[in-house]
């Protein structure tokens, strides 16, 4: 099923599908130790996996596996960060979402105004039942963005993720429809 590409924005930030041009601001973007650190993205991550990454996200859409997109300055298109609705294809009505900001924009709410932009599309449009963000137990910052963008935390999943050489502890956030009415 093929996803149609939703008109996600608001006065601060636009969401929509990565695209070539956008290649060279999400490598340097990924450049940031702290991107691979607490997300699934390759260290060390070149030019060549921006291009791939494009293709892949583009062929997602077409079969309506994943929706990932690049998060842009509502006025300038200037790329901030990237934001996806993952895990579509597994259950359709549970899903994933991941993230991750550009360092210098960082602690600017920013996160939390895509989660929720993504978040409402994906309950209201998509009928997904059921939302999940995971964060690493030391990313306190992507906590704080899951609990303002109304989702709950369920708790710790020990040795619940393979990241790099080993397993690691992750925070599980969800958010169910019901929890849209609390951040109107």
């Amino acid at each position: 099923m093929e996803l149609t590409v939703p008109d996600l924005r608001d006065d601060v930030v636009a969401l929509r599908p990565p695209e070539i041009g956008d290649v060279d601001a999400i490598t340097a973007a990924c450049q940031d130790p702290d991107i691979p650190r607490f997300t699934r993205v390759p260290s060390p991550y070149r030019r060549e996996d921006g291009v791939e990454h494009v293709e892949r996200v583009t062929r997602a859409w077409a079969d309506g596996t994943e929706a990932v997109m690049v998060i842009t300055d509502a006025d300038t298109g200037e790329v901030l960060g990237s934001i996806g609705l993952l895990r579509l294809a597994e259950h359709p009505d549970c899903a994933e979402i991941g993230y991750w900001i550009e360092k210098e924009r960082r602690g600017r709410g920013i996160a939390t105004r895509a989660v929720t932009l993504v978040s409402r599309w994906a309950v209201q449009d998509l009928c997904v039942q059921r939302l999940e963000l995971m964060t690493r137990v030391e990313n306190v910052g992507s906590q704080r963005v899951a609990a303002r963008a109304g989702f709950t935390c369920e708790g710790v999943l020990r040795s619940y993720m393979t990241h790099g050489c080993g397993r690691i502890d992750t925070v599980m956030f969800s958010l169910v429809p019901a929890d849209l009415e609390r951040v109107e």
